[in-house]
């Protein structure tokens, strides 16, 4: 089934906009990032990405907590949109993958598997999502906080879709968070709180 994308523009709302979570849980999201990421024929270009997850309000030293409805997202720029649908005829995706999220004071880190639903972008809708498909557990460390960050590099094994014959194109999409001065903050916020 065709899914249009409804987003506009890529804004730090747009990109991190969510139905309010369940209660006694809490959103802890990134900030709007830029990571550069690899497409056919174009080399490697900047994409605005950020991403989200639900997890417990806090967790007993040593307990485990339940992080899930991970979502992430990705904005293609006018120059991308250019580049793929305009030259070289490309206009929509779909996938699958791994993200790897870091921890710390929590087990070292987890590997979230995310789904990249068949999705289509136009000349004002130009984003596309990826969903994890299903919780991941981790293991509380001392009490005080712990943290959680969007790692650098990852890979997502997706198609790109061509319209002018209706066909698709397996690519890999490698991306890895652009070197800045300062580096770029990829903490989830808030801390998740142990007691």
């Amino acid at each position: 089934m065709r899914r249009t994308l409804s987003v506009a523009v890529v804004t730090a709302a747009a990109l991190t906009a969510l139905a309010g979570p369940a209660s006694a849980d809490t959103l802890y999201a990134t900030n709007v990032l830029t990571y550069t990421c690899t497409f056919p024929a174009t080399g490697a270009q900047p994409m605005d990405t950020a991403a989200r997850f639900t997890g417990p309000d806090a967790v007993a030293s040593g307990g485990s907590a339940s992080l899930s409805d991970f979502w992430g997202g990705f904005g293609v720029s006018q120059q991308l949109y250019t580049l793929l649908t305009v030259y070289l005829g490309y206009d929509g995706v779909r996938g699958s993958g791994t993200v790897p999220v870091t921890a710390t004071n929590a087990t070292t880190g987890t590997t979230v598997g995310v789904t990249v639903p068949e999705q289509f972008w136009g000349p004002v809708h130009r984003t596309f999502d990826f969903y994890g498909t299903g919780p991941a557990t981790v293991t509380a460390g001392y009490p005080g906080a712990a943290t959680f960050s969007l790692a650098t590099p990852f890979s997502l094994a997706i198609e790109l879709h061509r319209k002018q014959n209706n066909t698709w194109l397996p690519w890999t999409l490698n991306c890895a968070v652009k070197v800045t001065s300062p580096a770029q903050n990829r903490t989830f916020s808030p801390s998740l709180t142990v007691t």
